[in-house]
């Protein structure tokens, strides 16, 4: 029901590129929450230097960090984070590698520069969480704001930040509203439609995308298929995304 057609941009990114589905990452134990994360970033080690640029399908929100481990190289990356939740906790449950905290993380290792990070669709009662956002210097765009200034707005500000360099894009689905992905483990209601999150992502065209993921959807919640659906279009228009990225040409 996705592709291989992107009305859009278009184009037609399956018969353009080399696209192909390389399979899960295996972990060695799914009690070791540390060993199963080496594994995530040696997966992705192997893919990057190979040249490719992947587009992944979570698991929850803890495995961007371990990807961007595994991807970014030279210089610190820029960050369009699309979600309900900042994701910058501090450690939970004696754990810092949880779903809450992952860029965090990412910013403490000098994987992703804050100052290149904006946080898109953000809203609900965790807020205190996300202090370090803030206080790193990230730009977190609320839903209100989101809706106030309008999508090309956000797009145009996104743009001026990112500039010329790498950039990961990562959207947890429960950036949209439930009515519309109600398959997930932290819904919030007061998110953006599917289409809202399409025409967004759109604003994207352009960067230097070097990853994307699409996590936190959870099928067994929705027995509709509707948000399986919203994110199996998320992760093509961000496949067409990075194909389409300036850095990127067809072979």
């Amino acid at each position: 029901m996705v592709g291989p057609y992107n009305h859009y941009m278009k184009m037609s990114p399956f018969a353009d590129f080399r696209v192909a589905d390389i399979g899960d990452v295996h972990l060695r134990t799914t009690c070791n929450l540390e060993e199963a994360l080496q594994d995530i970033e040696a997966f992705y080690r192997k893919i990057a230097s190979a040249g490719v640029v992947p587009i992944t399908a979570g698991g929850d929100h803890s495995i961007t960090y371990p990807i961007l481990r595994g991807i970014a190289r030279q210089e610190r990356v820029g960050l369009v984070h699309f979600d309900s939740h900042c994701d910058t906790a501090h450690s939970y449950g004696g754990s810092g590698l949880h779903h809450g905290c992952p860029y965090r993380n990412a910013v403490e290792s000098g994987l992703v520069n804050p100052e290149r990070t904006i946080q898109v669709g953000i809203r609900g009662g965790t807020e205190p969480l996300w202090q370090y956002s803030c206080e790193s210097g990230m730009r977190v765009v609320h839903i209100e704001e989101f809706y106030e200034v309008g999508c090309r707005e956000v797009a145009r500000e996104r743009r001026s930040m990112m500039g010329t360099g790498p950039v990961y894009t990562p959207f947890d689905i429960d950036c949209i509203d439930p009515a519309f992905a109600p398959g997930t483990g932290t819904p919030v209601v007061g998110g953006m439609t599917t289409f809202e999150a399409l025409q967004t992502l759109r604003g994207l065209r352009g960067l230097d995308i070097i990853g994307a993921d699409i996590v936190e959807v959870s099928p067994p919640f929705d027995h509709s298929g509707i948000t399986a659906l919203a994110g199996a279009t998320l992760m093509f228009e961000l496949l067409c995304l990075a194909a389409e990225s300036p850095a990127r040409s067809p072979s």
